[in-house]
C-alpha cells in the first residue's frame, strides 16, 4: 500500500503521538475487504493550555494513503462426489463454483482439462484410468446451477464483484468402450484478469515489488489443485465415474419328453419336447433397459403354443397335454442368480409381450406381462436382477 506522512513542527510531536486518531473511510468495508482504489484518509487533533488557559485545538493534514487491489480467487467442486456416467454418454456435467474472494471486480479465464493417470479423489479413492472426450468449460448464464446448452455458452467469467461467484459446468463426452468402474478426473482452472468493460480483460499482473502512489496488484490465492499459491490462479478437481449395466444373455435347453419314455430318461428323439430359457442378467451397479430377444427356431423344431410341461406330458408326450401356458411362454424375474428350473410353472404364464411368427420368437421386454415379472416395470432390468422367459419346442 502507498502511505504519505506530512511532517509536524518538532515542538508538538510528543503530543500528537498520544492524540486520538479520527478515521474517516470513504467506503464501507466488505467481506472480502475494502475494495481497491478507496482512499483513506486520517488525521490527528491536539487540545493543549498555555498558562493555563486552554488554546485553540491544532489539527495535522490528513496522512492517506490508497487501498491496494488484492487478487484472490477460489474454486470449489461443487457436491464433494463423483457425477456417475455411462459409455458412450455425451456432453457429461460436472459443477464447480468460482468465488471472486479479493477486494476488485476481476474477469477469469475458465479452463479445464484431463488429469494424469493415476491420480486420485474422493472416498475410496477413485482412481483416474481414462480421459473424457471434447472437454470443454461453459459459465452458467441465469444463475439456477442446471446446464443449459441454449443459453450457456460463454466461456469466461466476465466482470465478477468482489464477494460475489459464478457456477461453471466442465462438459464432456464418454467413450463408448469404458466399462462400469472407470474413472476420469478432470480439473477446472480460474485465471484473474482485469474488468472494467465489456469482455474479456488483459492477464492481471501482480505488482507486489511495486509501491506506487496508485493501485497496487498482490497475488493473495491460495495453491489449488493444480497450480502453486499467489499466481492469479485458482483449481479443483472432479471426477466422472462410469457405473453402468453388466448384461449377459444366456440360452439354455432342458429335454422333457419323448413319446416312448416319456418323461423318464427321455431322448432326443423325433416327437421329444424341448424347452428353452433365454435368461437376461445385470450384474452392473445401474439399471437396464431391455428392448427385444430375437430368435429363429431350427427348422427341426416346431413351437408348442401350449407350454407343455414333462410332469403333465408324462407317458403321452404330445401337444395339448399339460398345458401351462395359453401363449405358449412363461417367465420369472427376480434378485441376484436365476430361479428359473424347467418345466416352469402355472404361475410364470406370460400373458403378453413374447409372440411366434412362423419359426420366429420374439420377446418384447417393456410389455411383457405375468405374474413372476413384476421387477421388470417398463423393460428395465435393475441392477443385480434376472428376467428369464422359456418356451417350448417338438423336435420333428
Amino acid at each position: 500500500m502507498k502511505q504519505t506522512h506530512l511532517s509536524k513542527t518538532s515542538k508538538l510531536a510528543a503530543l500528537l503521538a498520544g492524540a486520538t486518531m479520527l478515521g474517516l473511510v470513504s467506503q464501507s468495508a466488505l467481506a472480502a475487504g475494502t475494495a481497491s482504489g478507496t482512499s483513506i484518509s486520517n488525521t490527528a487533533t491536539l487540545s493543549y493550555a498555555v498558562g493555563g488557559v486552554s488554546q485553540t485545538g491544532i489539527t495535522s493534514v490528513a496522512a492517506t494513503f490508497t487501498v491496494d487491489n488484492k487478487v484472490n480467487v477460489t474454486v470449489v467442486e461443487g457436491n464433494t462426489t463423483f457425477t456417475t456416467v455411462v459409455p458412450g454418454q455425451l456432453a457429461a456435467v460436472t459443477t464447480f463454483t468460482v468465488t471472486n474472494v479479493g477486494n476488485t471486480a476481476q474477469d477469469y479465464v475458465l479452463a479445464a482439462a484431463n488429469v494424469a493417470s493415476g491420480q486420485t479423489l474422493f472416498a475410496g479413492p477413485l482412481t483416474d484410468n481414462f480421459d473424457a472426450t471434447n472437454v470443454k468449460v461453459f459459465v452458467d448464464a441465469n444463475g439456477n446451477g442446471v446446464y443449459d446448452a441454449a443459453t450457456d455458452t460463454a466461456t469466461f467469467v466476465d466482470e465478477l464483484a468482489a464477494d460475489a461467484n459464478k457456477t461453471v459446468f466442465v462438459v464432456v463426452d464418454v467413450p463408448v468402450a469404458q466399462v462400469n468402474s472407470d474413472v476420469a478426473l478432470v480439473s477446472l482452472s480460474a485465471t484473474t484478469h482485469d474488468a472494467g468493460a465489456a469482455g474479456l480483460g488483459a492477464a492481471t499482473v501482480d505488482l507486489l515489488a511495486a509501491n506506487t502512489a496508485g493501485v497496487d496488484v498482490v497475488f493473495a490465492d491460495a495453491a489449488g489443485s493444480d497450480e502453486v499459491a499467489k499466481d492469479g490462479k485458482h483449481s479443483a478437481r472432479d471426477a466422472y465415474k462410469v457405473v453402468s449395466a453388466i448384461i449377459s444373455v444366456a440360452k439354455t435347453v432342458t429335454l422333457l419328453c419323448d413319446p416312448i419314455n416319456g418323461n423318464t430318461n427321455p431322448k432326443n428323439i423325433p416327437g421329444a419336447a424341448v424347452q428353452y430359457a433365454i435368461t437376461i442378467t445385470n450384474s452392473g451397479a445401474a439399471d437396464a433397459s431391455l428392448s427385444q430377444v430375437t430368435d429363429s427356431l431350427n427348422a427341426a423344431l416346431a413351437f408348442n403354443a401350449d407350454l407343455i410341461s414333462g410332469a403333465g406330458a408324462g407317458a403321452n408326450c404330445v401337444a395339448g397335454v399339460g398345458s401351462l401356458s395359453a401363449s405358449g411362454f412363461g417367465a420369472v424375474a427376480g434378485v441376484g442368480a436365476t430361479t428359473y428350473v424347467a418345466p416352469g410353472l402355472a404361475t410364470q404364464a406370460v400373458t403378453a409381450g413374447a409372440t411366434t411368427a412362423g419359426q420366429n420368437i420374439t420377446i418384447n421386454y417393456p410389455t411383457l406381462v405375468s405374474p413372476a415379472t413384476g421387477a421388470l416395470v417398463g423393460g428395465v432390468l435393475p441392477a443385480g436382477d434376472f428376467i428369464t422367459v422359456y418356451f417350448n419346442a417338438f423336435v420333428q
